[in-house]
């Protein structure tokens, strides 16, 4: 009955957030603005998430290399308080889109594209390549192939590059590389609990299986299991460096924070890859395993506190390992040339082909970076 309660509750939420969003207008002028501005409709979440924050930083970004670019939400007066930024946040309904200005939607604003005023330049920035298909119902999809004012399409991984041009080969297609933050995500050498930490809004149906076989097991009998929910990304980091073990259950990511971040921290990662994160879920510091195989999953954290009680810095060295990898291959230097290339060349109406990743550069519209 429980069931049944939370899925017509869910069906119901989904029906009323869809006639909401119908209602979405956008107002267009169709001439040229001062200076053209980078608009980046974000959804309207006050709750950890990691695909807002990137939104939001690359709003910051942008705006630090001396374009203008602004946040975009739905509700009058909402902008996200849960982390620090420095976006200038407005509502849709404040605000008027130029012939030479950018909007920017994500993936799950697909059923609302058809609404947009002809002439309205657009970017689709694709963080979940999986949710592609959630809010279409027939031929939305088409718009990724066969609207004229679509600039360009970004993704975050490999993973999601490959899907896109398979799906759909838009014609500028760019890759960008997600940072992640080493003053809040990095390794110290300093002693660690037996703890094993995961974050248990992923994947709920795999954790009590795989925790309870290590518990028959008596695997976890020294061991502390800290689970990670609802907190700041500083916080976040803070207890990510104080386990040996980090047990991902996430099985589709467009990237792969939680993670990637993990890694950063100093964690042995064990788990599920989600796709997205089989680029940086190295063998040398790190355990994929094949998704829903929770006896798989099991027997490799067995294996990994085995070998951590036989030698005490085993889960040491590989989180040292995989941190140095993450920090050097994500850093916030990439992530900003990336941005600030990708949105240069949709800003300038883009250059045809695709391309992995975005185009470093050293002056954006005239200006020194």
């Amino acid at each position: 009955m429980e069931a049944a309660l939370k899925s017509a509750y869910r069906k119901a939420a989904a029906t009323v957030e869809r006639i909401r969003r119908r209602r979405i207008v956008f107002s267009f002028r169709d001439e040229d603005a001062s200076e053209p501005t980078v608009y980046f409709l974000v959804p309207d979440y006050n709750r950890p998430s990691g695909g807002v924050r990137t939104l939001y930083r690359h709003v910051d970004i942008l705006n630090a290399a001396g374009l203008h670019a602004v946040v975009l939400h739905r509700r009058r007066n909402f902008r996200c308080t849960w982390f620090e930024h420095r976006a200038p946040v407005r509502n849709v309904q404040q605000v008027t889109i130029c012939r030479n200005d950018l909007l920017v939607l994500t993936e799950l604003d697909i059923d609302i594209l058809d609404r947009l005023p002809r002439g309205l330049k657009h970017a689709i920035f694709n963080q979940g390549i999986h949710l592609t298909w959630t809010r279409a119902t027939g031929t939305e999809l088409y718009h990724y192939t066969e609207n004229p004012d679509l600039v360009g399409v970004v993704t975050v991984s490999d993973h999601s590059l490959h899907v896109m041009r398979h799906a759909f080969n838009p014609p500028r297609l760019r890759r960008i590389r997600l940072s992640i933050d080493p003053c809040i995500y990095y390794w110290t050498d300093a002693s660690r609990a037996k703890r094993i930490s995961y974050m248990p809004r992923r994947g709920e149906r795999d954790i009590p299986p795989v925790l309870g076989i290590l518990r028959a097991r008596r695997v976890l009998d020294d061991w502390q299991i800290l689970p990670i929910d609802g907190m700041a990304p500083a916080e976040v980091g803070d207890a990510l460096r104080t386990s040996r073990i980090f047990l991902s259950f996430s099985e589709q990511e467009g990237f792969g924070l939680p993670a990637a971040e993990a890694m950063a921290c100093g964690n042995y990662v064990i788990g599920y890859h989600g796709f997205g994160g089989g680029e940086f879920f190295r063998p040398e510091f790190s355990m994929p395993v094949p998704s829903a195989d929770v006896l798989a999953f099991a027997s490799e954290v067995e294996r990994a506190v085995n070998r951590d009680r036989e030698d005490g810095g085993w889960c040491q060295r590989r989180g040292r390992e995989a941190s140095a990898f993450i920090l050097s291959e994500y850093s916030p230097e990439r992530e900003r040339g990336d941005v600030i290339g990708t949105y240069t060349e949709f800003l300038q109406g883009g250059t045809e082909g695709s391309a992995e990743v975005g185009s470093n550069v050293r002056y954006v519209l005239g200006r020194a970076v």
